[in-house]
C-alpha cells in the first residue's frame, strides 16, 4: 500500500514539474510586435548566445536601457547606460524649462574587443555621447562627450579605426580616435550615401535617416529609414564593397510603416531584423523581421511582408517582460553592489589591484564554488584587490559587507581590513570591519556600515587590506593572501534600488524620494512647486502595454499639505490622471483629464481617510487608445470617476503613455505621500 502511495506522488510530483516547467517557458511561436509596448530606435547585438538591445527614452531617467534576452522576443531590463547624462535647468525642470521628446535619441550598441559601447545625441544639450564599459548589465559606464549633434549616428569599429555614420538624406561619417572618445583630427570626415532618399520617391514626409552600419562578410550595409508622400515608413539597404563606397540600394521592406533598425543573427545563423512601428498612443513597437541572402543582398521578411506570427528565433526560454509590478518591499529594495563575487566569472571583470599589486583567479585555494582571487606581489599594506561601486551607494545608506579571506605565509595570526574610499583622496577611507585571522585557515569580514551624509561620492570602491604602516615589513605585512565570497548589500535602510522597469520624469531629486523612511513603502515628497504634473519632479513611470493594461495603485496620504496633488496617471502631453488633492485641511478625490491640452478637473468627491486606491486602465485594442479611472475605498468595491481620456501621441513627447505615480505642490513644499504599491494586469 506504501509502495503504491509513494509511487503515485512521484508521478504527481513528475507531473508538476513538467507543468511547472511549461508555465515558466515562452511558447514555440511568438506575434509581433515582440514588446507590445513603446520600445523604439532598437539596436540590437550579439555576444556569445546573449542578445543585448537600446531604445530610445528621451526626457526618462535613468536613461537607454540596456535590455537582455536569449531568445530575441522575451526582454528584460538589466541595466542603464546612465542615471543622468546632463544637469542643465532641461534636465531638472527648473525655470520654466524642459526636454520633452528631447533628451537622448536613437542609441547605437557595439561590442569590441571585450568593451561594450553607446552613443546617442541630445537635441537637447546638441551634443554626442559616447558611454563605455566592460560589464555592460552592471557598468560602470565612462563617458565622452563630443562636441556636435551627430544626427541618428551609427557606430562602426573596423580594421583597428573607428568611425560615426549619421545624417539625414545626405548620410556621412565621420572618423573617431581609436578609444571611440573623440573626433579624429585629420581623419575621415564626408559624405558616402548622397541623397540616399531617392531611390524610395522624390517626395518625402520624412527624408532618410536612421542609419545603421553593419560590416557582414567583408561587405559594408546602411540600413535607413524613409517615409515617401503618401505611403508609409519604408526601409532601405544600401551596400558597397568598401567603407567609403560606392554604394547602391534598394527598399527592403515597405509593409504597414514596419521599418528602421538593423539586422542580427543567431548563434546557428538565422538572420534577423530589429524595426519598429507606430502604433498610437501606446508608442512605437519593435518588430522582428526574418531576413534571407540573395546575392549579398538582405531580403526582409515573407513575400515582402512582415509576419505577425513567427516560429521563436531560438527556443526554450522563460517569458520576460520590460514592465513589472512592484510592492516596495524592503527585500526587493536590498540589492547586491558587488558584481562577480566569488570569483567564478571567466575573468576577475570588475575586479582590479589596488595600489601596487598583482591579483588573479585561482583554483588553488577556495572557500566555496572552484575560484577565489589570490593577491600576490604587493607593495603597500593597502596594495590588493578593489572594485569600484560608484553610482551604487547613497549617502546616508546602511549598508552590510562581508569577505572571506585567507593567507598561509606570515605571522601566527593577522588583521586584514575590509575598506571603502569615498572620494579620489586616501582621506576619504574608512575601515569598515576588521578580522583577526589564524595563518592557513579562512576567516570572515563583516559588518554594518552607515554611509556618511556628506561623503564625496564622486568616485567610491571598496577594498581589503592589512593594517596600514609606513615601513611596512616582507613577511609580516606584505603577505599574499586569497578572497573569496565578497558581498556589499544596500539594505532597504539605505534607500535601496528601484526595479530596473521604473524610470524618472526628467531627472530626480534624490532627496525627497525614499524607499528607507517608511521600509515597504514609496515615499514621494515634494521639493518645488508645480503648475502641473508636467513640470513636477519625480514623477515614476513604467510603460503601459497592450492591447490592454490596468495599473493599480494603493497611496496613503496622512503626508499631504494644502495644494498638493497626488496619484496615478496616465502619463503624456494629453495626459488624465485619478488622484487626491488636499484644499486647506480637506480632501478629495479628483479625476483630472488633459486631452484637450489645458488641465481639467472633472470629478471631485470629499473623502474623510487617508488611505486610498486607484485603478487605471487602457485600451490600445485597435488604436482606440482610451483610458478609464476608478477609485475605491477598501481595495475591493470601485467606482468609476470622471470621464473617459482619449489617448493621443503627440510628437511634442514623442513616446508612448505610461503608469505614473506623482505627488506635487502648488503653494508649499514638504508634504508627502507613501505609494504601497503598482499591481499591473
Amino acid at each position: 500500500m506504501y509502495k503504491r502511495i509513494s509511487f503515485c506522488l512521484s508521478i504527481f510530483l513528475l507531473l508538476m514539474g513538467m507543468l511547472s516547467n511549461i508555465s515558466i517557458t515562452s511558447a514555440a511561436t511568438f506575434t509581433n510586435p515582440f514588446i507590445n509596448a513603446d520600445a523604439p530606435d532598437n539596436d540590437v547585438i550579439r555576444v556569445g548566445n546573449t542578445f543585448y538591445m537600446t531604445s530610445t527614452t528621451m526626457h526618462m531617467n535613468p536613461g537607454v536601457p540596456i535590455m537582455k534576452s536569449y531568445d530575441l522576443v522575451n526582454w528584460e531590463i538589466v541595466n542603464y547606460v546612465y542615471d543622468t547624462y546632463a544637469n542643465n535647468d532641461a534636465q531638472n525642470l527648473n525655470n520654466g524649462q524642459n526636454e520633452y521628446g528631447r533628451g537622448s535619441w536613437a542609441s547605437s550598441l557595439r561590442y569590441n574587443n571585450g568593451i561594450y559601447y553607446v552613443s546617442f545625441g541630445s537635441n537637447s544639450t546638441g551634443k554626442t555621447y559616447i558611454y563605455q564599459t566592460n560589464n555592460i548589465e552592471t557598468g560602470p559606464w565612462t563617458s565622452s562627450v563630443l562636441g556636435s549633434y551627430y544626427h541618428d549616428a551609427s557606430l562602426l569599429f573596423d580594421d583597428n579605426r573607428v568611425f560615426l555614420v549619421y545624417g539625414s538624406d545626405d548620410i556621412r561619417i565621420i572618423e573617431l580616435s581609436a578609444d571611440a572618445k573623440s573626433i579624429k583630427s585629420g581623419g575621415l570626415n564626408q559624405i558616402i550615401i548622397p541623397g540616399s532618399s531617392n531611390i524610395a520617391g522624390s517626395s518625402f514626409i520624412l527624408k532618410a535617416e536612421g542609419a545603421h552600419i553593419q560590416k557582414i562578410n567583408g561587405m559594408y550595409y546602411v540600413f535607413l529609414i524613409c517615409w515617401p508622400s503618401g505611403s508609409g515608413r519604408t526601409q532601405l539597404t544600401y551596400r558597397a564593397s568598401s567603407l567609403t563606397g560606392a554604394y547602391t540600394g534598394q527598399v527592403s521592406l515597405k509593409d504597414s510603416g514596419i521599418a528602421q533598425g538593423g539586422i542580427v543573427d543567431t548563434a546557428s545563423g538565422a538572420w534577423y531584423a530589429m524595426l519598429f512601428k507606430d502604433s498610437g498612443a501606446i508608442g512605437r513597437m519593435p518588430y522582428i523581421v526574418p531576413v534571407t541572402w540573395t546575392n549579398n543582398w538582405p531580403v526582409f521578411g515573407v513575400n515582402g511582408k512582415a509576419p505577425l506570427t513567427m516560429n521563436l528565433p531560438v527556443d526554450g526560454y522563460p517569458v520576460k517582460k520590460v514592465y513589472a509590478s512592484d510592492e516596495f518591499s524592503s527585500t526587493e529594495a536590498s540589492s547586491q553592489l558587488i558584481v562577480n563575487g566569488g570569483f567564478e566569472d571567466a575573468t576577475i571583470s570588475p575586479w582590479t589591484n589596488n595600489n601596487m599589486a598583482t591579483v588573479a583567479a585561482t583554483t588553488a585555494d577556495y572557500f566555496s564554488g572552484s575560484k577565489s582571487l589570490f593577491v600576490s606581489g604587493r607593495q603597500q599594506t593597502a596594495a590588493g584587490l578593489k572594485q569600484v561601486i560608484t553610482g551604487k551607494v547613497t549617502a546616508g545608506g546602511v549598508y552590510q559587507f562581508s569577505a572571506k579571506v585567507k593567507y598561509t605565509d606570515g605571522p601566527a595570526t593577522k588583521p586584514f581590513n575590509f575598506n571603502i574610499q569615498n572620494g579620489p583622496s586616501y582621506t576619504g577611507i574608512s575601515i569598515l570591519g576588521t578580522s583577526t585571522l589564524t595563518k592557513g585557515q579562512w576567516g570572515t569580514i563583516q559588518g554594518t556600515y552607515t554611509l556618511p551624509a556628506g561623503a564625496d561620492l564622486s568616485q567610491t570602491f571598496i577594498f581589503i587590506e592589512t593594517p596600514y604602516s609606513s615601513t611596512p615589513n616582507q613577511t609580516n605585512d606584505l603577505m599574499n593572501f586569497y578572497v573569496d565570497d565578497v558581498s556589499f548589500t544596500g539594505t532597504a535602510s539605505s534607500g535601496g534600488a528601484l526595479a530596473k522597469v521604473w524610470q524618472w520624469n526628467h531627472n530626480p531629486d534624490n532627496t525627497k524620494w525614499s524607499l528607507a523612511q517608511r521600509p515597504g513603502f514609496m515615499r514621494l515628497t515634494t521639493g518645488k512647486l508645480s503648475t502641473s504634473i508636467l513640470d513636477a519632479r519625480n514623477t515614476l513611470t513604467q510603460r503601459t502595454f497592450g492591447p490592454q493594461s490596468t495599473g493599480i495603485i494603493a497611496m496613503e496620504t496622512s503626508g499631504m499639505k494644502d495644494g498638493d496633488y497626488a496619484g496615478l496617471a496616465a502619463f503624456q502631453a494629453k495626459y488624465g490622471f485619478a488622484g487626491v488633492k488636499m484644499s486647506g485641511a480637506s480632501k478629495s478625490i479628483v479625476m483630472v483629464n488633459a486631452s484637450s491640452g489645458t488641465m481639467t478637473e472633472v470629478a471631485s468627491i470629499p473623502i474623510a481617510q487617508d488611505r486610498v486606491y486607484f485603478k487605471l486602465f487602457c485600451d490600445f485594442t485597435n488604436q482606440t487608445d482610451k483610458a478609464y479611472f476608478s477609485y475605491s475605498l477598501d481595495g475591493t468595491n470601485w467606482t468609476s470617476i470622471g470621464n473617459t481620456l482619449q489617448m493621443s501621441y503627440t510628437l511634442p513627447h514623442f513616446m508612448g503613455y505610461r503608469f505614473a505615480l506623482f505627488n506635487y505642490a502648488t503653494k508649499s513644499t514638504g508634504g508627502f505621500v507613501d505609494f504601497d504599491y503598482l499591481r499591473l494586469q
